[in-house]
C-alpha cells in the first residue's frame, strides 16, 4: 500500500484538472496588484502565467493534436512575453497578447466542451466552469490589448486617451464588462473598441444563461404524485 500512494496521488490529481487551473487562475487574479509595477514582481507574474498554461494544457488534453495545439499557441505567448518585458516594445506585446487570446479561446472551447457534455456533473465541472469565465475575461483583456495596439487611443481612462496596460487595466475592464457592472472610469472611445465591448457583453450574459440552463438540466423534473 506504501508504494501505491504516490500512484494514487497522480490519479487524483489529473481527475481534478480543472480545480488545478481555477486555482492557479484566482492565485494570479489575487497576486497581481501586489506583483505589478516591481521586476521581482513581473517576474513572478511570468511564473504564474506559466503555471496557468501547463494547467490549462493538462485540463485540455483530450488527445495528442489537442495537447499539440496548446503547446503551439501557449508557448510563443510566453516567449513574447518574456521578450516584450526585456524590450519593452509594443509591438512584442502585441504578439504575446494575440497569442495569448488564441491560446486562451482553444483552451475555453476545450472547457465547454467539457462543462456542458450531457453526463454527470462533478465537482471538477464546476470547477472548470468558474475557471472558463474568468478565462473568458482575461481573453477579453488580450483582444482589448490588440485592438489597442492597431488604434491607438480605442479606450479613455477618466475621459482621456491612455495606453492601458493588460495587467493593471484591461483585466479590470475586461471584468467590469464582462459582469455588465461597468463603473464608467474607462470607456471605448472608437467604434472598434465599442463593439468589442459589446461583443463581450453578450459573450458573459449568454455564458451565465446556459450554464444555468446546463445546470437546470442535469436534474430531472420532480412530479408531484396525484
Amino acid at each position: 500500500m506504501r508504494f501505491c500512494m504516490p500512484h494514487i496521488t497522480l490519479t487524483k490529481t489529473l481527475e481534478n484538472r480543472c480545480f488545478l487551473l481555477f486555482v492557479s487562475l484566482l492565485v494570479l487574479l489575487l497576486a497581481t496588484p501586489f506583483l505589478f509595477g516591481t521586476t521581482l514582481g513581473t517576474r513572478l507574474i511570468g511564473f504564474l502565467n506559466v503555471l496557468i498554461l501547463f494547467s490549462a494544457v493538462a485540463a485540455v488534453e483530450r488527445s495528442r493534436f489537442s495537447l499539440f495545439v496548446a503547446l503551439l499557441l501557449g508557448l510563443p505567448a510566453l516567449a513574447f512575453q518574456l521578450l516584450a518585458l526585456q524590450s519593452g516594445q509594443p509591438g512584442h506585446f502585441a504578439l504575446c497578447w494575440g497569442f495569448g487570446a488564441a491560446f486562451y479561446a482553444f483552451t475555453i472551447a476545450h472547457l465547454l466542451h467539457y462543462v456542458l457534455r450531457k453526463d454527470v456533473m462533478t465537482a471538477d465541472k464546476l470547477y472548470g466552469a468558474v475557471a472558463t469565465y474568468i478565462m473568458l475575461a482575461i481573453f477579453w483583456a488580450f483582444m482589448h490589448g490588440v485592438l489597442q495596439y492597431f488604434y491607438p487611443g480605442a479606450y479613455l481612462y477618466h475621459g482621456e486617451p491612455k495606453d492601458l496596460n493588460v495587467a493593471s487595466d484591461l483585466i479590470y475592464f475586461s471584468f467590469t464588462v464582462l459582469t455588465s457592472t461597468g463603473f464608467g472610469d474607462i470607456t471605448p472611445a472608437l467604434i472598434y473598441s465599442r463593439y468589442l465591448t459589446v461583443l463581450e457583453s453578450m459573450t458573459g450574459v449568454m455564458y451565465v444563461a446556459i450554464l444555468i440552463a446546463r445546470l437546470t438540466g442535469v436534474y430531472p423534473v420532480i412530479r408531484p404524485k396525484a
